[in-house]
């Protein structure tokens, strides 16, 4: 059996510093902690560091009987992570989609600073919460990557975007370079990925927008629709699905409704809102792992724009299905 160290939270749910747990595996030293100490353990196991032997260790990591497994809770300042209040949430949310809607009304230009105050504040809260729980990402080379995105899509369309895509990814690669702490293969990969995924999301709400003004709202309509109905869902529980199904369902009736309505073909419509359905869980559930280090299919995931992890990965599919169909 290995020996599994328990600290702060931890050992005040379950009463005790140490155990000695049966597995083969860390993850399977958990599950079987998580049996044996209840849904108490198992919450606050969401928000910890897992440790074999003084070094960060996976799920998959082979235990053998005299390691040490160390569940270490995340802590900034002196306090345990904890989520915005839902309130900050509400307001933040509420307030980027009013300013990409008026800013999509009033005309590229004015979508252009709508969508960069969104993935500045976006790449601002991801980076944040994912440094609250020991993962370091680069807030700034994600915003740079936005700006020079939206700036690249304006003016040279789908190269300009694509050469974008790329330097962001590099950029963050340099970035490291010089922050010690980005230095971990985790942050790196990260980061990248965060990058390229916020530059392909924004420039591509930029060439909706210059495809016409009704295909960003079909869109803008598509997202705004499946993020209300998946944060319902989630916080009321009233309907017997979970909050990404809920929201990829509301995506799909929400592009025939678009379809029906702004476009002069309904089916190009449908389809790009069947692939937003699928980017908007692929991308929730890419942020869920940046920001938390685990899947969420239901519950709160840190940070107060969470649901636009998975608007900027749709953002690129949708453009990318109506850009091959329409």
């Amino acid at each position: 059996m290995a020996r599994l160290r328990l600290f702060a939270r931890l050992r005040e749910v379950t009463g005790t510093g140490s155990a000695d747990v049966p597995g083969a595996t860390v993850g399977e030293v958990l599950a079987n902690a998580a049996t044996y100490f209840g849904q108490a353990f198992s919450d606050e196991l969401a928000y910890a560091q897992v440790w074999l032997n003084g070094e960060r260790a996976g799920s998959s990591t082979v235990v053998d009987d005299d390691d040490e497994v160390s569940l270490v809770p995340i802590v900034v300042a002196g306090t345990e992570m904890v989520r915005s209040p839902a309130g900050i949430e509400t307001i933040l949310l509420l307030g980027v989609t009013v300013l990409l809607f008026v800013g999509n009304a009033l005309g590229v230009k004015w979508l252009a600073v709508a969508v960069v105050l969104a993935g500045v504040l976006w790449a601002y809260d991801l980076a944040g919460a994912s440094g609250r729980r020991g993962l370091w990402l680069g807030a700034l080379p994600v915003m740079l990557a936005v700006f020079a995105s939206v700036l690249a899509a304006y003016r040279f369309g789908i190269p300009g975007m694509a050469v974008a895509a790329v330097g962001a990814a590099l950029l963050t690669l340099i970035w490291s370079i010089f922050t010690p702490r980005l230095r971990p293969l985790e942050s790196i990969a990260t980061g990248v990925l965060i990058s390229a995924v916020g530059a392909l999301g924004v420039g591509s709400m930029i060439l909706l927008r210059l495809r016409s003004e009704a295909e960003m709202t079909s869109f803008l309509v598509v997202a705004a629709v499946a993020v209300t109905v998946s944060w319902l869902v989630a916080g009321t529980g009233v309907v017997p699905i979970d909050p990404h199904t809920a929201g990829a369902l509301a995506a799909l009736a929400a592009a025939v409704v678009a379809g029906a309505v702004w476009s002069e073909d309904l089916w190009p419509t449908v389809a790009a809102g069947a692939a937003a359905a699928v980017a908007l869980v692929a991308g929730r559930n890419a942020g869920s792992l940046a920001r938390s280090g685990a899947l969420y299919v239901g519950g709160e995931v840190p940070g107060s724009l969470t649901h636009l992890d998975g608007v900027m990965l749709a953002a690129g599919a949708f453009w990318a299905v109506l850009r091959l169909v329409a």
